[in-house]
């Protein structure tokens, strides 16, 4: 609930058209001040001014990864509910936001032209889809075995996010995801990938796979996408995924055979302290298995 001065700060904060687009576009992910700017037709320093009274007000968060600065909308505020009551009652064929609209399509088809150069640069495959349709049955069914379904993921990191890959399936079902990876240029590929879903609770920051500076036992669910066939360190990396869940928490790890990992290397892997396989499912034409696995509630002290 909000005071009175708390509540007439906000209104004041959405009681401006040009800081009503901003929300808008920031809707739909994470964007940089020269994207806003672009999309906008606004100038850069109206711009900086409007996301900082927004940031003061806290509707929106912003994190910087290098030398850009990213802004997102602000999912965890109690105050969001009056946000998107807000936006829900823009009209729909407002001339600007149709303008800003079509001007975020155009940034979203740089970003995916961006990505796939990116990505043949680095000589990086997708999964053939086929195999892709398979793991996302896979790791459905692998969540709906637990007790609380696939929709109770909680807080999820991904780590190693590479091409997100897993965002679009299971971001729907998380209340909110850190996304990490130590490549810039991969970054720059996830964020195309999660602009173009629209998802909004999803933040990608730079991280190291064996040294994650988030607070430890902070999230429900920890991923890793066909990571540790290029970790030198696979056990290490592991054990600091399972650093990063609360008790009671779950890893889920996707490997291809193609990566160098296999079946007995990952349960090995997963038997550290701390730890227990749940199940290992391999996909039915062999190319990939998917594997889950718990935190112990007993083991705190043992994995931190």
């Amino acid at each position: 609930m909000e005071g009175t001065e708390q509540l007439a700060g906000l209104l004041r904060a959405l009681g401006d058209p040009s800081r009503l687009r901003l929300l808008h576009a920031l809707e739909q992910g994470e964007l940089t001040v020269s994207e806003i700017t672009e999309i906008t037709g606004l100038s850069q320093p109206r711009v900086s001014r409007h996301l900082k009274l927004l940031c003061d007000a806290r509707v929106l968060r912003r994190a910087r990864d290098q030398n850009q600065v990213y802004y997102r909308a602000n999912i965890d505020a109690d105050r969001r509910a009056l946000v998107q009551q807000a936006l829900q009652a823009l009209a729909p064929d407002d001339p600007d936001l149709a303008q800003d609209q079509a001007r975020l399509k155009t940034i979203l088809d740089k970003r995916a032209i961006r990505a796939q150069e990116l990505l043949a640069e680095l000589g990086i495959k997708p999964l053939d889809p086929g195999t892709a349709a398979e793991v996302a049955a896979t790791i459905t069914a692998l969540l709906a075995t637990t007790d609380d379904g696939a929709g109770a993921l909680g807080r999820l990191l991904d780590i190693g996010t590479g091409t997100a890959t897993m965002l679009p399936l299971l971001a729907p079902y998380a209340d909110r995801v850190v996304a990490i990876d130590y490549s810039r240029d991969m970054r720059l590929v996830a964020r195309a990938r999660v602009l173009a879903h629209g998802l909004v609770n999803c933040t990608v920051q730079d991280g190291d796979m064996y040294a994650l500076t988030l607070p430890q036992e902070s999230f429900d669910t920890v991923t890793m996408d066909r990571v540790l066939g290029v970790a030198g360190q696979g056990g290490r990396a592991v054990a600091e995924a399972a650093r990063m869940l609360k008790p009671g928490g779950r890893l889920l790890i996707v490997e291809t055979s193609l990566s160098g990992v296999d079946e007995k290397m990952l349960l090995g892997w997963l038997g550290a302290p701390g730890i227990r396989p749940v199940e290992v499912r391999r996909s039915t034409d062999g190319h990939a298995f998917i594997a889950l696995s718990e935190k112990r509630a007993a083991a705190r002290s043992q994995v931190a």
